[in-house]
């Protein structure tokens, strides 16, 4: 495993801007797209139950259905070629600002740009969104 130093967001003595090596970041994003995976598994672990009990669904409900198992393929093979673009894309950096910009959830934002070993712990404050649980 690589040290922090090596794939934390680097800054140059030249104030150039920050930037994340490209490897390290296709890396931070296939950890997270792992964790969808899970999410989208429990979903579908969680409903089982409840589908048991249904005596008929409707073909709206049918679709809606399929389409989280959908969900769960897709963000799976996205994993797998953020893992495969991690491999591949040693060398190159990716500026930080611009990218950072475009992720609404701040808690996403630290994940992927800030040291991946630190303490974090998330809040509505810091994602702008609702927690509703």
């Amino acid at each position: 495993m690589k040290a922090f130093a090596e794939s934390a967001p680097q800054e140059s003595s030249t104030n150039a801007p920050a930037a994340i090596p490209l490897g390290t970041l296709n890396k931070r994003i296939q950890d997270e797209m792992v964790a969808l995976v899970i999410l989208a598994a429990e979903v579908q672990i969680a409903l089982g139950p409840t589908l048991a009990e249904a005596k008929s669904l409707s073909p709206a409900v049918q679709r809606s259905l399929q389409a989280i198992d959908r969900l769960h393929q897709t963000i799976d093979d996205l994993q797998r070629v953020m893992g495969h673009l991690a491999a591949q894309a040693e060398s190159a950096t990716v500026q930080i600002d611009p990218l950072s910009e475009v992720i609404r959830l701040r808690h996403l934002a630290h994940k992927l740009f800030d040291n991946i070993d630190a303490p974090f712990a998330l809040s509505e404050d810091d994602s702008g969104e609702i927690a509703w649980f």
